[in-house]
């Protein structure tokens, strides 16, 4: 395989085509979730990273349309983003806040002393793009997923549902010095594996203009 010459685009279009090898696979073995994991930990990670100008591969003159579509993705709501193959089911997913410790699942509140697995804490609806990728791009680098079960919680042996992905919440400096809060995003194992397969599919057509015009 011959080096890429746009390693933020071309590497998840490999990883995409590796997906496409491996998915019955890992349903057969019930191990979709892992699975999923195991592709966005690269197919996010990496491409998210490159795509910011702080990076130190970024080339201005090479990457700007990286940025461009970047930066849009702070004004498109999550659900409607333009990397979506197809409408995502907005119930499979949620985003809220924990503000107690994060290690006990079953006593998780969010500000308001809400269940944040609740439909009534959960802001997903209202998020941009950017927001969302931000928790999980965070939870991957950081290692912080937390596996549930059907009925939202973490019991070891039972079937896993759901994937929590949390990020450290720091909104101003009291509620850093006061306690640890989180951002906390909540989806299934099968709406997890489309976004990664959407997220791929679109950064490795980003560059489609270039290519047809090299081609003409």
């Amino acid at each position: 395989m011959g080096v890429p010459d746009r390693f933020a685009i071309e590497y998840p279009r490999r990883a995409l085509e590796l997906i496409g090898m491996l998915e019955a696979s890992a349903r057969d073995n019930s191990l979709l979730g892992s699975f999923g994991l195991l592709a966005a930990s690269a197919v996010l990670t990496i491409p998210f990273e490159r795509m910011r100008t702080s990076h130190f591969l970024h080339d201005q003159a090479r990457d700007d349309d990286l940025v461009e579509n970047l930066k849009a993705l702070e004004k498109a709501d999550f659900l409607k983003a333009p990397f979506w193959r197809k409408a995502p089911d907005g119930g499979t997913w949620r985003q809220s806040r924990i503000v107690n410790t994060v290690d006990k699942v079953h006593k998780w509140s969010d500000q308001d002393g809400r269940d944040p697995r609740s439909e009534e804490a959960n802001t997903i609806q209202s998020r941009k793009a950017s927001e969302v990728l931000r928790v999980l791009r965070n939870a991957l680098a950081h290692g912080n997923i937390i596996y549930l079960d059907k009925n939202g919680q973490e019991i070891a042996g039972n079937q896993m549902v759901y994937m929590a992905f949390l990020s450290r919440y720091e909104e101003t400096a009291e509620q850093r010095e006061q306690a640890e809060t989180y951002r906390v995003v909540i989806t299934t194992e099968e709406a997890f594996l489309h976004f990664v397969k959407s997220w791929a599919g679109w950064i490795g057509g980003l560059d489609l203009d270039r290519r047809v015009a090299s081609a003409a």
